[in-house]
């Protein structure tokens, strides 16, 4: 009987929905020829997500090199290799440009074939197959749609602007990784050549990622593309790494977009009261994420408009306050309509803010707990009725805390919990114990539908009995993911998959679920 071909249309729809998964994907194209096909464009729709395999990617993409590509590498007298014709048009096929990646995946394929010990980065070679390769791809991505670029060493900003596809971008990003950099009059000019054409041509921009620099020109170059793009909806902005406070120059740009954005990103920010009158106007904003950002004022008097349903607030040990944490979580979070929250702080005072203020979330993400701080967490789950989603990760639990911890956790889970996530331990003394995991479940009532435990444990039998008591309970169970240090349940993963219809989740892809 000859094998049953899936539909080109079947197909798409399962690359669809493992476009992000590289492995996967590579996996597939070994398939046959239809699936190689239709596998190759979504696994180089995003070549640069991915560190691995840089060199390779540079190799592929050197052999589709034109003529009028070539003569900016002859430019710097680069001597390429032979290499056979590629079997597809790999270029056509990027949908996001990163430059810094290409640039580092170039320094290291030339690192590779010239056996060195060392790369340079500015060294003439590495400068002029990097612009050949922009020139090659700016001319075939049709599907372009996000962009990013850093200043070091970018090539004349022609290259990008002569593009027929760049107008088609709908995310920019900004971010510039080493502030020395700006001191270079020629990279900084280009960059800012690149920044003041973007907006005459990119009206289809919907999310942009800035970082401020030390560079005023360019800080201004990346406020006027806030203002002139049209419909600005996800911004993201990061502060200087010095955490020193610098004249703000971007964010006020942000009022002329305040009827547009609904999500919303802030990283080592100062905020004031300016930043939270912005705030106040964002009528449609429906995601909040600060990052290590300082209060000077906590917006007690702000008013919002909005009604967020996602609020994740997250700041290093250095500057935690508890009472920062508590009011902004009643400010911004004291809504009908926040579904998500996302903590690595919970003092004593948060647990009943939380609880009377956001009673209505869905999921919680909670990192950094400490064990004294364990039972504000237990009191929170107490009064969370529809919680249907708990992550704890990089918890700080030492020897002869993990089992009292685990024990309470069964005990307080909520009635309405339908997926468990537990990362691991932050600089761990010990492993997840096994006594632990069978307290946990047989003191949970909850009737879980997901679990996953990605802590590195060496299961035995009697603990894969007590998820198996528990799936008898609870009769919920369907996704199961266990981080094992041992490869020898095999046939207690079968009973669960077999007898209960237990999915069982990969170990490589715990972190995706």
């Amino acid at each position: 009987m000859p094998p049953v071909l899936l539909p080109t249309e079947c197909l798409l729809m399962i690359f669809q929905n493992i476009a992000n998964d590289i492995q996967c994907l590579h996996s597939c194209i070994l398939v046959n020829r239809l699936w190689c096909r239709n596998a190759i464009p979504y696994l180089w729709a995003r070549p640069f997500s991915t560190a691995s395999k840089e060199a390779k990617l540079i190799k592929t993409y050197i052999s589709c090199l034109e003529d009028e590509d070539k003569v900016l590498i002859e430019e710097e007298d680069v001597v390429l290799p032979v290499l056979p014709t590629p079997l597809f048009d790999y270029a056509s096929y990027l949908i996001e440009f990163k430059y810094n990646r290409l640039k580092s995946a170039v320094e290291l394929w030339i690192k590779i074939k010239d056996q060195l010990s060392t790369s340079s980065p500015n060294s003439p070679k590495v400068f002029g197959i990097t612009r050949a390769l922009c020139n090659l791809l700016m001319r075939k991505c049709s599907k372009l749609e996000a962009f990013s670029i850093n200043s070091k060493n970018m090539p004349d900003y022609t290259i990008f602007s002569q593009s027929p596809y760049l107008s088609r971008i709908n995310k920019f990003s900004c971010l510039f990784f080493d502030e020395c950099s700006y001191r270079f009059k020629e990279t900084n000019k280009n960059t800012l050549d690149l920044l003041k054409f973007l907006p005459t041509v990119c009206n289809d921009i919907k999310a942009l990622d800035f970082r401020q620099c030390d560079s005023t020109a360019v800080n201004k170059a990346m406020k006027d593309i806030i203002f002139d793009i049209p419909n600005l909806q996800d911004f993201k902005y990061y502060g200087p790494n010095d955490m020193i406070y610098r004249e703000e120059i971007i964010l006020p740009a942000l009022k002329s977009q305040t009827n547009n954005l609904s999500s919303l990103f802030l990283c080592r920010v100062l905020i004031n009261d300016h930043i939270f009158d912005i705030l106040s106007e964002c009528i449609n904003l429906e995601t909040l994420k600060f990052l290590d950002c300082r209060c000077s004022t906590l917006g007690s008097s702000l008013k919002s408009k909005f009604r967020l349903k996602k609020l994740h607030l997250e700041t290093t040990l250095s500057s935690r306050s508890s009472s920062n944490i508590v009011t902004l979580v009643q400010t911004l979070g004291n809504n009908n309509t926040l579904q998500y929250l996302y903590l690595n702080v919970l003092k004593n005072t948060a647990p009943r803010s939380i609880s009377i203020g956001c009673s209505n979330i869905v999921e919680f993400h909670l990192s950094e707990l400490e064990y004294y701080d364990s039972n504000n967490l237990f009191n929170l789950l107490d009064n969370l009725n529809f919680l249907e989603k708990l992550t704890l990760t990089d918890m700080v639990l030492n020897e002869g805390e993990t089992d009292q911890f685990y024990n309470s956790l069964g005990i307080h889970l909520p009635l309405s919990l339908k997926y468990l996530n537990i990362g691991q331990l932050f600089k761990p003394k010990r492993s997840f114990g096994t006594e632990n995991f069978q307290h946990l479940f047989r003191n949970c009532r909850a009737s879980l539908e997901t679990i996953i435990i990605n802590q590195p444990v060496e299961y035995n039998d009697s603990d894969f009995n007590s998820i198996i008591d528990y799936t008898k309970k609870t009769n919920s169970l369907r996704f199961l993911g266990l981080n094992c240090l041992r490869n020898i349940h095999h046939h207690k993963f079968k009973e669960l998959r077999e007898v209960y219809n237990v999915f069982i989740i990969p170990k490589y892809d715990l972190g995706n679920w």
